[in-house]
């Protein structure tokens, strides 16, 4: 496996002469991103005179989830698919980032990955963070006035231990997610494998690569602070996406490596 720097380098070469169109992919994911956004608190502001904070929070929540599965999701799959094309130096036209919505089989099939990796992030989350999340509740004042009891003295200091788990549960879920890393690559590549194939079949790949993958994700730890200011976006997404594709190329060819190796190069009989 090459490192996350030559990956990067890989990527940059990739983009070289792409960085029109690459941009203006970009633009458009980032616009649709900031439009998710402008419907959640369209929605909010509708319903605020009718519903309580907390029903307000939960139907924005709902409301940019149902966004994100049924159309951003499957946009992002068709701009994944420009730069995996892309940076195996195939021309492909822009509008490969509408692929999905371009017939309906084919747009169930990107929505059908995208519900299966949200249940298996929220399956995840919920394992991990179940050791901080009972903890809390010993912690918690509410739990006592719902119970009718007073709260122990020895609770209070029961939030550190929650604050070791919830990190302790931060962290193996990313650790457990990261066996999902290429599944959307595996199934634009490979049209004849089902969604719930894509997702087995990167449990397989990245068995013995989750170490590699997990420090290629925070090389880019940097550059995704400077994208939380929203507009650097445009030009950081392009970067990211191009060089998810080729870390994921590279660790296909990886584990293509394991299960056939090459056969060894003849340089010549020995003499002695």
């Amino acid at each position: 496996m090459p490192t996350s720097a030559a990956v990067k380098a890989s990527a940059k070469l990739a983009l070289k002469d792409k960085w029109p169109t690459a941009l203006g992919i970009g633009s458009i994911i980032f616009s649709v991103y900031c439009l998710n956004i402008v419907i959640a608190q369209i929605v909010s502001t509708l319903l605020q005179p009718i519903v309580n904070e907390i029903w307000l929070t939960v139907i924005a929540v709902l409301s940019m989830l149902l966004f994100c599965q049924f159309f951003f999701a499957p946009l992002l799959y068709g701009a994944l698919r420009w730069f995996w094309f892309g940076s195996l130096d195939n021309d492909v036209s822009v509008n490969e980032i509408f692929y999905y919505f371009s017939s309906l089989k084919l747009y169930l099939r990107a929505l059908s990955l995208s519900v299966r990796i949200f249940t298996r992030v929220i399956g995840v989350l919920f394992i991990c963070f179940l050791p901080a999340l009972i903890v809390g509740a010993v912690a918690s004042p509410t739990t006592y006035e719902i119970l009718g009891s007073e709260m122990p003295y020895w609770a209070t200091y029961v939030w550190m231990l929650f604050n070791v788990l919830a990190m302790f549960g931060i962290i193996m879920s990313f650790i457990m997610l990261l066996r999902y890393f290429a599944a959307p690559i595996l199934m634009i590549n490979d049209a004849g494998i089902s969604p719930q194939e894509a997702l087995h079949l990167s449990v397989i790949i990245s068995k013995n690569a989750n170490g590699k993958t997990f420090s290629f994700v925070m090389s880019f730890f940097a550059w995704g602070l400077l994208s939380l200011l929203y507009i650097p976006m445009i030009f950081t997404l392009p970067y990211f996406i191009c060089s998810y594709a080729i870390y994921c190329k590279n660790l296909i060819a990886n584990y293509n490596n394991m299960v056939a190796p090459p056969p060894p190069t003849f340089t010549g009989y020995n003499t002695f």
